[in-house]
């Protein structure tokens, strides 16, 4: 083998190398595009919640939300259910659980944890809004 030639393998190993370690360290594309995705769930989730606990102030929440969110993906409105005057819920499908290793503590929310699926948040509207962050 030529000295060109070894060194040509070895590039090739090394961007070889490179790649794998990338996959190992932030997983495959579709995962980040899936994390991405239910992230922007959460927000809009928030988002909905801030506009309902805002309009709450002048009697019992709405049947309905005035203006719904729509999953980026699907395009099918957010769930929400009226439980009472104070009390809904907020329903999304996720496409992953939270990530384990999100940051938890007192400055950062873990109401808006969810598991991979269907699942939905239960909230009072007489009560301050969770952030999202």
């Amino acid at each position: 083998m030529t000295v060109s030639r070894a060194i040509a393998v070895a590039a090739i190993l090394i961007v070889v190398a490179i790649v794998v370690a990338a996959f190992v360290t932030i997983g495959p594309p579709n995962r980040a595009r899936a994390e991405a995705l239910d992230r922007q769930r959460v927000l809009d989730l928030g988002d909905v919640a801030a506009e309902l606990h805002e309009d709450h102030g002048a009697g019992p929440l709405a049947a309905a939300l005035p203006q719904p969110r729509h999953d980026p993906v699907s395009g099918k409105p957010y769930e929400y259910q009226r439980l009472g005057d104070n009390r809904y819920h907020l329903c999304a499908t996720f496409e992953l659980p939270t990530p384990p290793d999100q940051r938890t503590g007192t400055d950062v929310n873990t109401f808006w944890r969810h598991p991979a699926g269907r699942f939905c948040y239960t909230l009072d509207a007489g009560s301050r809004v969770e952030s999202t962050l």
